[in-house]
């Protein structure tokens, strides 16, 4: 547990910089992974105990509730990562801020669950609505202490924080579906989660909020805060209308089956990308003075960041079918069928995932804020186009719109360092080649040569094909190895410490 006064020091770049951000990076991506197996094993247990429809009820509640979290941190867990200096009257009036929101959505939410049953005609919601409601008041209880360990660097103590908080609403939820309480299993389970986070929040970061101090810093920073949620909320929004008019021009079944690949694919691809954007965004906020070699940083992580996650998005892709039939069952399988669609987005959201860390480590969280009004409007434009094709068609223009914004995201945020497309794209270039030929490899291989052969077999194959084919493109003809050194130096720097 780090000391208290390490959490208000003041940040500078260091020699140990790279390998505690590369360390950081390890930790975020186990976070992820180990996330993502409980939520593969939740998937996988309540996806056969319960149903596509009460997937559904659940998904309309939670894509209408999506902007509530980033409301509630208004971006000031960024502001304390990236800001120099901090005081603990700062942060306890940015704690009370935080608090208070949570209180008021809370409260709005509730007031509004008779008006979301209107507008879908279905009164289940309105109890689930009602029932979700404490969740956004825990919400506002732990984004500084959570803030002020990721500012010292403890990024396994917030992963082992996360994991316990998803295995405790694990743990809750399946007793309650094999109990048959439908639904209210997902209901309780976030519920469960975020107390545990709390908990785990405030006895791993000693401090307290106490009186707060609202100086020029703190109105400084709910500024920057200001432009990271508008970023966020503009965001979230644009990623949530896909459920959104799935779920006012389809049955609820419809809106379960996307809403189930749309959450495999977050808690695989998407989530991996948050969680090394808080390592990302933190680690170059230190190199905020040195704009040379916070540029060739980024160059070099991103480059890294693609070699992994760009083919890990085309396995995903090919096998999504056959994994989703296998582990939820048949009648899962249209599920299955949109997952291959939408992880394709995943080549391209490694890219546009990192504008984040130029603009929050060049201090213009107004830019990202302008650039999600764009983001959204792509979005929102490609959804609605796909909409009359069904889950499907919406599926499609999820892609189609990662596709178009990715490179000139970038372009856009690394505007005042530099940073531009042409050297963007000189980083990631060989991942990307190989990713799109694995990718049309794999899907041939799916749909003309292996049509008749196990799901098990189809796995096995279609992952080692693309695997081999990346590889051969990437390391054999194009002659990147750089990556897979930083892999070796991590394992090693771990294996030391063990």
């Amino acid at each position: 547990m780090p000391r208290r006064r390490d959490y208000f020091a003041d940040i500078e770049q260091t020699p140990e910089l790279g390998r505690q951000a590369l360390r950081g990076g390890a930790a975020a991506i186990a976070t992820t992974y180990g996330s993502g197996l409980l939520q593969i094993a939740a998937a996988v247990i309540l996806g056969r105990l319960l149903t596509p429809e009460d997937y559904g009820l659940v998904a309309i509640v939670t894509v209408l509730t999506s902007f509530a979290p980033l409301l509630i941190d208004f971006g000031l867990g960024d502001a304390i990562t990236q800001r120099k200096k901090i005081t603990h009257g700062q942060i306890s009036a940015l704690f009370w801020i935080s608090s208070g929101i949570g209180f008021a959505i809370a409260v709005v939410l509730a007031l509004c669950s008779p008006l979301i049953v209107w507008i879908y005609q279905e009164p289940r919601l309105e109890p689930i609505v009602l029932s979700c409601a404490p969740t956004f008041v825990l919400s506002g209880l732990s984004g500084q202490h959570l803030a002020l360990l990721r500012r010292a660097m403890q990024f396994g103590v917030v992963a082992k924080i996360q994991i316990l908080g998803a295995l405790a609403g694990l743990v809750i939820a399946i007793p309650m579906a094999m109990s048959g309480f439908g639904y209210w299993a997902l209901v309780l389970r976030p519920i469960v989660s975020m107390a545990c986070v709390v908990a785990g929040a405030w006895l791993a970061c000693e401090w307290r909020p106490g009186l707060p101090l609202f100086d020029n810093e703190v109105r400084s920073m709910v500024r920057f805060g200001t432009h990271v949620v508008g970023y966020s909320i503009v965001t979230a929004a644009s990623r949530s209308v896909d459920r959104i008019v799935l779920g006012l021009s389809y049955r609820p079944q419809e809106v379960g089956f996307y809403h189930n690949a749309i959450l495999l694919y977050e808690n695989s691809i998407y989530s991996a990308l948050t969680q090394i954007h808080t390592v990302g965004s933190v680690a170059l906020s230190k190199l905020q003075s040195n704009p040379v070699e916070l540029r060739e940083k980024y160059k070099a992580a991103l480059s890294t960041l693609a070699f992994f996650l760009m083919p890990a998005a085309v396995v995903l892709s090919v096998t999504a079918r056959d994994v989703v039939v296998i582990l939820l069952g048949e009648k899962w399988r249209e599920t299955g069928v949109l997952l291959g669609i939408i992880a394709l987005r995943g080549i391209f959201h490694v890219i546009q995932g990192s504008q984040g860390w130029l603009h929050l480590s060049t201090g213009r969280p107004d830019r990202w804020k302008k650039w999600g009004i764009v983001t959204a409007a792509v979005q929102i434009l490609a959804v609605l186009g796909g909409l009359p094709f069904g889950p499907i068609g919406v599926a499609v223009g999820y892609v189609a719109a990662g596709w178009l914004i990715a490179f000139p995201s970038i372009s856009y945020a690394g505007l005042p360092i530099g940073v531009g497309a042409a050297s963007v794209l000189r980083s990631v270039g060989r991942q990307l080649l190989g990713a799109l030929a694995a990718a049309a490899a794999g899907w041939w291989l799916m749909m003309f040569v292996l049509v008749d052969f196990s799901e098990i077999v189809c796995i096995v194959l279609l992952a080692a094909a693309c695997i081999a084919i990346y590889l051969a493109i990437v390391v054999g003809l194009l002659g990147l190895t750089e990556p897979i050194c930083v892999a070796g130096r991590l394992i090693r720097d771990q294996l030391s410490r063990m």
